[in-house]
């Protein structure tokens, strides 16, 4: 198979680690940007292409199908069919699988790790894995019969792959960051680099690609779930960020045992507030359930408003807008948040969603990156539960 595509370093090192014999496990651990879960998708397609009579199984999972399909499978078929080898008869969309030969790809969601215990395959692939728990890892790894390759930013401070995984004698650890990316653009080494003056925590994690100091967190009281609850009683509402170039992001939020449970429905940077309205008619957002959107933007809230959708305007009060982002972080923090394995950027944003440093120390402002479902998610939480529409912005 002679294939002609521009690789990185990072594609080379993983090559040279799965043809060698020392490594079972892969780990690669970097910054944004830096070319991991695109390298190591090239490296699943020339596998599966090598050698069609090898009967070759590889499993690529993460934990959601939603976040699945947006990243390592996105890559993966856009290689496939920039090499001219994709063929929807070989795609079997129902299975989650591609077939090329006798080999298969597999692409399954890590719901549980009781559904893996009868599938072996002979590479595993996880992308983010620092979103798996250490016993599902584990069943997915004991019935691997060749190579594990995991791939994810250090935003954690602790994890169990650090201490359970990268210190093992077959372990070969790929630090990466966007310096190893050539290919990347201009814009997006500016943003990554912008990064320095905002945060050092975000800094050093997504820029530098190590590994992050969880104190600095703000939301460490979250927990993934499959589904909302089903009560038909719960408090539901929504929280809304409006955005352009940036994205705009709508959050179910329901208000269950006095608990937070948030639900991704819209993330999507380009939006007019007419494309916003079709969107939300399009998920079938209930006209009769409140939602609470950025107050600096009137024009759009009064279209929306127009197109029939619930706004409880109320007067501001001045007590509450003091301080005001801090105070709907600290009503926040101050209940158990659940979210939805379907909340794909939400998830993302949760994760590296920090305190901004300064000289070494915290402060009780947040690092305003990538943060438009985190805003949506505190406007419609503390603004609903104060019964009054108040910005938090």
């Amino acid at each position: 198979m002679r294939i002609q595509e521009t690789v990185t370093s990072v594609f080379l090192q993983n090559l040279k680690a799965y043809e060698g014999d020392k490594h079972r496990i892969i780990v690669n651990e970097g910054g944004t940007g830096s070319s991991k879960t695109y390298s190591i998708a090239q490296l699943m397609c020339r596998l599966l292409l090598a050698d069609p009579n090898a009967g070759l199984r590889i499993t690529i999972s993460r934990k959601s199908l939603p976040t699945l399909k947006r990243t390592a499978m996105r890559d993966f078929f856009t290689i496939l069919t920039n090499w001219g080898y994709y063929k929807a008869s070989f795609h079997n969309k129902t299975d989650g699988t591609y077939k090329f030969g006798r080999n298969i790809v597999e692409f399954v969601a890590a719901d549980s790790a009781q559904k893996l215990r009868s599938q072996r395959r002979d590479i595993l692939w996880i992308n983010e894995s620092n979103e798996f728990d250490l016993e599902t890892y584990r069943q997915f790894s004991m019935r691997t019969e060749q190579k594990v390759i995991l791939d994810y930013n250090p935003s954690d401070e602790f994890h169990w792959i650090y201490d359970m995984v990268v210190p093992r004698k077959d372990c070969l650890l790929i630090r990466s960051t966007y310096k190893d990316n050539p290919f990347l653009n201009a814009s997006l080494i500016n943003e990554i680099e912008r990064y320095k003056e905002i945060d050092e925590n975000y800094w050093k994690i997504y820029g530098l690609g190590l590994r992050g100091m969880s104190q600095a967190k703000i939301y460490n009281n979250w927990k993934l779930i499959d589904e909302l609850p089903l009560d038909k009683n719960v408090d539901r509402f929504y929280g809304l960020d409006f955005g352009f170039n940036n994205a705009t992001s709508l959050i179910e939020i329901v208000l269950y045992d006095d608990n937070l449970y948030w639900n991704q429905k819209i993330h999507e940077s380009r939006l007019t507030t007419e494309d916003l309205i079709a969107k939300m008619i399009e998920e079938k957002i209930d006209k009769n359930i409140p939602i609470y959107p950025d107050p600096s933007e009137p024009e759009k809230i009064y279209l929306l408003k127009k197109a029939g959708f619930h706004i409880p305007m109320k007067s501001k009060d001045k007590a509450l807008t003091d301080n005001k982002v801090k105070d709907g972080i600290d009503y926040c923090k101050s209940r158990k948040i659940f979210v939805t394995g379907r909340s794909v950027e939400l998830l993302k944003e949760i994760k590296s969603y920090s305190w901004k440093m300064k000289d070494g120390k915290i402060t009780d402002e947040p690092v305003k990156v990538n943060d438009h479902a985190m805003d949506a998610a505190r406007y419609g939480s503390f603004s609903h539960s104060k019964k009054t529409y108040v910005g938090f912005a």
